[in-house]
């Protein structure tokens, strides 16, 4: 005669003592928070890496009075009098090979501070000439290269990104430090409310794994019939989690895009339309993203054997 827990079906619903949509609910908000932790770990990543591979190799160099022609311009009187930019873009030549300079023209100098004065192109406030030069990789700016400039053109202003790429990057250490507790921190909740459900539902299926107990079902199949329900409970709820938490990342990934530049022009450029979002979002984020109905599963398949095992063993 076969026992009633012999076959793979489970009878006797022992599966059905959790409670299916508290735990499901709860596991759905942990994903979200999971998922928006994960996003902010590999954004600040992200955002770290490309300054420090591009803008850090970046200078900005500002020229007040750009087109007026200083005393003593040009070699010759058949030659062009140069203007200030023009003789700060001729110092600039003397930097490493290799190295890119490019001055802003009026549409991309309007477009940069369009934030601050609207159309800057009908503006009546003089404008500085705005240099960007990018040193090749590996490469540092020379420490006298402003007052070097300043001495053929007074006034000159140079900006060196190095420093806030440094200042960047402890912050992202700082930042991928929280995420990971937070990440532990959502686990371990997650691990605590998969706990207190499955206490729950062997204290209602007390008397019944009691005599299953006593009729030889062995310790593996009572935990394996929880966690089975577990798991899948988990996973629905990890799932729904990531897919709501879809929205506010793709819209955080639209803002953010045009910060992750590595130059002036890039940064100028128009924001990205929401088409163009899948190319935005990192490969290894959507990997981490798809993961996490997995994790979670994992961790309530886990917790629940665990727990049946230690409360099997307590039994008398």
């Amino acid at each position: 005669m076969a026992l009633p827990f012999s076959g793979r079906k489970d009878g006797l619903s022992l599966s059905e003592a959790l409670p299916d949509r508290s735990l499901f609910i709860l596991v759905a908000m942990m994903s979200f928070l999971a998922a928006l932790t994960l996003t902010g770990a590999t954004g600040a990543r992200a955002l770290s890496a490309r300054w420090s591979g591009g803008a850090a190799q970046l200078l900005t160099i500002q020229v007040t009075a750009p087109d007026h022609v200083p005393d003593g311009a040009g070699s010759s009187k058949n030659s062009t009098q140069k203007t200030r930019a023009d003789l700060v873009v001729d110092a600039l030549a003397a930097l490493p090979p290799g190295t890119q300079v490019h001055r802003l023209n009026k549409e991309e100098l309007a477009h940069l501070l369009a934030p601050w004065l609207g159309d800057a192109n009908n503006s009546a406030l003089p404008l500085p000439a705005v240099i960007e030069v990018r040193l090749p990789a590996g490469t540092d700016s020379p420490p006298t290269l402003e007052q070097t400039l300043n001495a053929q053109v007074p006034g000159t202003v140079v900006e060196h990104n190095a420093e806030w790429s440094s200042r960047l990057r402890a912050l992202a250490d700082s930042l991928l430090a929280c995420a990971a507790l937070a990440l532990a921190a959502v686990g371990g909740i997650a691990a605590m409310i998969t706990a207190l459900a499955t206490r729950s539902g062997l204290s209602s299926r007390r008397d019944i794994i009691r005599i299953l107990h006593g009729l030889g079902a062995t310790d593996s199949y009572i935990a394996g019939r929880f966690a089975s329900r577990t798991g899948a409970l988990a996973f629905g709820g990890g799932l729904l989690g990531t897919v709501l938490a879809m929205a506010p990342l793709a819209l955080l990934f639209r803002m953010a895009a045009p910060f992750a530049a590595t130059s002036l022009q890039t940064a100028t450029a128009t924001m990205p339309s929401w088409d163009t979002l899948p190319r935005l979002l990192p490969p290894d984020l959507l990997i981490g993203l798809a993961g996490l109905p997995v994790v979670a599963a994992f961790i309530g398949w886990f917790t629940t054997q665990v727990m049946v095992r230690l409360w099997l063993r307590g039994m008398p």
